[in-house]
């Protein structure tokens, strides 16, 4: 009678502590992966505005140095639509906020002032911004332009 009881035991199903247990391994590895996932998206996506920042500020910088030396240049601004596959591309330059409506995601606001009194030193300041909910992105960027 002994045997049967013993064997009966042995071939009895899953306890509730071995169940919980189980299920709570599950669970830790379930948020362990689903973690990993968003942390990856989210390095993604700073990843991806960092890159379109570099270009937007790569891209102004071209500008400048294109530009011809004027006495009184206009301070402007630019909005960028960075969310398709194309590169990013100045969609619009303006005086104050990007149009409502639209896709642009970053804005560079571009400024100058003399280097010391009056001269032919100018010193271009490039500051961009997320948008619609301006948030500057990273440091701003300075360069030199001299009149020859």
């Amino acid at each position: 009678m002994a045997l049967s009881k013993d064997r009966r035991r042995a071939q009895a199903g899953t306890t509730l502590v071995e169940l919980l247990v189980s299920l709570m391994i599950i669970g830790l590895a379930l948020v362990l992966i689903i973690g990993t996932f968003s942390t990856g998206l989210l390095d993604a996506t700073l990843a991806k505005r960092n890159t379109a920042a570099e270009a937007v500020v790569q891209y102004e910088l071209e500008q400048i140095g294109g530009s011809t030396f004027q006495s009184s240049p206009q301070q402007y601004s630019e909005c960028f639509a960075t969310e398709s596959s194309m590169p990013p591309q100045p969609a619009v330059s303006y005086q104050g906020g990007c149009p409502v409506g639209q896709p642009f995601t970053l804005r560079a606001d571009v400024t100058w002032g003399w280097l010391g009194p009056p001269s032919s030193r100018q010193v271009w300041t490039i500051t961009v911004n997320t948008w619609p909910n301006p948030a500057p992105i990273g440091t701003p960027v300075s360069t030199y332009k001299v009149h020859r």
